[in-house]
C-alpha cells in the first residue's frame, strides 16, 4: 500500500465544485437588497460595492452614504442572495461541474471551504446530492461580522482541517484570495483553472496549477 502525501483534501464552492451564478443575476439581488433596506435608487458603484467580494470597510461606507445601518443593509444582502441562489440551484443554473463525480475516488478526509454563505452552501451540496463527498463545511454565517474571516484570512481553512483531523491538507480553489488563504495557513495550493478564469493571471505562485479534478486526485 503506497503511503498518501496528503492527508485531507479541501475545496472551494463556487467555481470548483459548482459553477458560478452569473454577476448580472447577483447585481440584480443586490440592488433588491437596497430596496429592502429603504434605499430606492442607489448609484451603479454602490450596488457594485455589495454584490460580490464584499469587505466590511466598503460595506460601512455606503451604508453611510445613505444612513442605514450597515447590519441592516447586509442583512438584507444576504437573505436576497440567499434567495437567488436557492432558485438559481433549482433551476438548474447553478450545477455541479462535470468532474465532481471523480471525487467518489478520494481516499483521504475532504471538506469545503467557501466564502460563500454556509446555508447557501448546504443547501446547493444537498440538492445536488453531493453531501456524501464531503465531511465538513466551513463558511460564512450571514452576519457582518464574517466578513473579518473569509478568504484570503486563512480561518475557515484552519477550521476546515482541524474538523477533519489533518494536518497536512490539500487546498483547492479558483481565485487568488484561495492561494492566499492557503499559503498562510500553510498548505500546498491548487489553482484549478476553469472557462471563468482559464486566462486569469496571478500575482501570487499556487503549489500546482490543474485543469480538473480528475488532475487534482493524481496528486493525493
Amino acid at each position: 500500500m503506497t503511503e498518501t502525501r496528503y492527508d485531507g483534501l479541501l475545496l472551494d464552492h463556487d467555481g470548483v465544485i459548482v459553477t458560478l451564478c452569473s454577476h448580472q443575476v447577483l447585481r440584480a439581488a443586490a440592488t433588491d437588497a437596497f430596496v429592502d433596506a429603504g434605499i430606492s435608487n442607489p448609484s451603479p458603484d454602490d450596488v457594485d460595492a455589495i454584490t460580490i467580494r464584499v469587505w466590511e470597510d466598503d460595506l460601512c461606507a455606503v451604508a453611510d452614504r445613505y444612513g442605514v445601518d450597515p447590519d441592516r443593509l447586509w442583512q438584507c444582502r444576504e437573505q436576497r442572495i440567499e434567495q437567488t441562489l436557492r432558485r438559481e440551484t433549482r433551476a438548474g443554473r447553478k450545477v455541479p461541474y462535470e468532474d465532481v463525480t471523480s471525487l467518489e475516488r478520494v481516499e483521504v478526509p475532504t471538506g469545503i471551504v467557501s466564502n460563500n454563505q454556509t446555508r447557501i452552501v448546504e443547501f446547493v451540496l444537498r440538492e445536488h446530492g453531493l453531501y456524501g463527498y464531503v465531511e465538513t463545511v466551513r463558511a460564512r454565517e450571514p452576519t457582518r461580522e464574517s466578513l473579518r474571516e473569509k478568504k484570503p484570512e486563512s480561518t475557515y481553512l484552519e477550521a476546515a482541517a482541524a474538523d477533519l483531523d489533518c494536518s497536512n491538507p490539500l487546498y483547492v480553489g479558483d481565485s487568488e484570495s484561495d492561494i492566499v488563504a492557503g499559503q498562510r495557513a500553510g498548505f500546498d495550493t491548487v489553482f484549478l483553472r476553469r472557462d471563468h478564469n482559464a486566462t486569469r493571471h496571478l500575482e501570487i505562485e499556487p503549489t500546482v496549477e490543474a485543469e480538473s479534478l480528475s488532475a487534482v486526485l493524481e496528486l493525493l
